[in-house]
């Protein structure tokens, strides 16, 4: 009974905690994204980039070991890279995770329309406006959203996969044009991100007196997991969607009514619990790494994201493509910088990812830019 315990206490519920923090919108953009590269492909890029982010991971583990709850992201980005550092790492996380919030706003209204009907803007209102009501009243008190999240996206893949299981569907296994071998790089990146789940890991380690050298073997398959859950997900919208896969994956679906309310209800839940943490999560970087004060934080958190959205920002997957390929690929290369500073120097590894992150960077940026 006790090995079961500390199994369960040191691999199962750290295991859980990475996936979590990882399972979230990036999860509906994916099955697009497949269609479009073809299958195969898309599976190269979640092998990929799991194994990225095994690296990653691993490497933001080194350095928050280093200085053990002294900073967050920012912070450790300007004790070991000075100001350039610092800032670089405002532009990816703190500009980044509004970007991510408005991805919320835009998702909201494909949830609700599996319930009812709407025109307009308003159940992406209605969402933000419930969403920052609550990170306004409970910015420090959204302990157990992260898995709850997890547990309503998994009932969303097993329903999904139940359905689909009844039709046969043939999926493209390659692209039809060879641009279409690039489509999932930021879509990807996006979805299997989990950098931000090491500090929260820490801390759990120190409150359980977990040596957190035992960190390495959860961290490795919290990454993985996400990204098998993400292939089945990609088969089943595939399977249930006859008509083509919608960008958002749930637009098109081809299932009873009442199960598209369930996902819709789900959706909802799981989108909404995301957007707290999320919220919650950029609020801590600003108040402690810029220390601006907590009004003005809030006032950040809470309109930044609806004023995007009013103003034009709606494309749900170039708007993930952008912020995977640019600014979450900025914080791995940010991680990456500071664990070589850690190690002394920057292996020939490290020089790769560096060199595919900025690669990806230019051509999202000119993808984007072309039009």
């Amino acid at each position: 009974m006790d090995k079961l315990r500390t199994w369960y206490q040191e691999f199962i519920l750290p295991a859980g905690l990475i996936g979590s923090l990882t399972v979230g919108a990036g999860m509906f953009a994916i099955p697009y994204a497949f269609v479009q590269s073809g299958f195969l492909i898309g599976a190269f890029y979640l092998i990929l980039f799991s194994l990225i982010f095994i690296k990653i991971n691993t490497s933001y583990a080194n350095i928050i070991s280093q200085k053990s709850g002294e900073y967050r992201f920012v912070g450790f980005a300007r004790y070991h890279l000075g100001k350039p550092g610092f800032w670089t790492a405002v532009f990816a996380v703190v500009i980044g995770l509004l970007l991510v919030l408005t991805v919320y706003i835009i998702l909201a209204g494909s949830f609700w329309n599996l319930i009812t009907e709407s025109n307009g803007y308003s159940p992406n209102i209605l969402f933000w406006l419930i969403g920052s009501l609550v990170i306004v009243i409970s910015l420090k008190r959204l302990s157990g959203l992260d898995f709850l999240t997890f547990v309503v996206m998994g009932l969303i893949i097993t329903l999904l996969l139940i359905l689909g299981f009844q039709n046969s569907v043939s999926a493209p296994l390659l692209p039809s044009q060879p641009i279409g071998l690039l489509i999932p790089y930021g879509i990807v990146l996006f979805a299997l991100y989990s950098r931000s789940a090491i500090a929260p890991l820490e801390d759990y380690f120190e409150k359980k007196k977990i040596d957190w050298k035992k960190a390495k073997r959860p961290i490795i398959w919290g990454t993985i997991v996400p990204a098998v859950f993400f292939l089945i997900f990609a088969v089943a919208v595939n399977a249930l969607s006859p008509t083509g896969i919608s960008e958002d994956a749930v637009s098109n679906l081809i299932i009873p009514d009442f199960v598209m309310s369930i996902v819709g209800v789900l959706g909802l839940l799981a989108i909404l619990t995301s957007y707290l943490m999320l919220g919650t999560e950029i609020g801590d970087i600003i108040t402690k790494d810029l220390r601006i004060p907590r009004w003005a934080t809030l006032f950040i958190v809470v309109f930044v994201p609806i004023t995007l959205y009013l103003g034009g920002i709606s494309n749900f997957t170039t708007l993930i493509s952008v912020e995977g390929a640019i600014f979450l690929a900025t914080e791995c290369i940010l991680v990456v910088l500071m664990n070589g500073k850690i190690m002394g120097r920057l292996s020939l590894l490290d020089k790769l990812l560096i060199a595919v992150f900025v690669f990806g960077a230019l051509y999202e940026a000119l993808h984007v830019l072309s039009g």
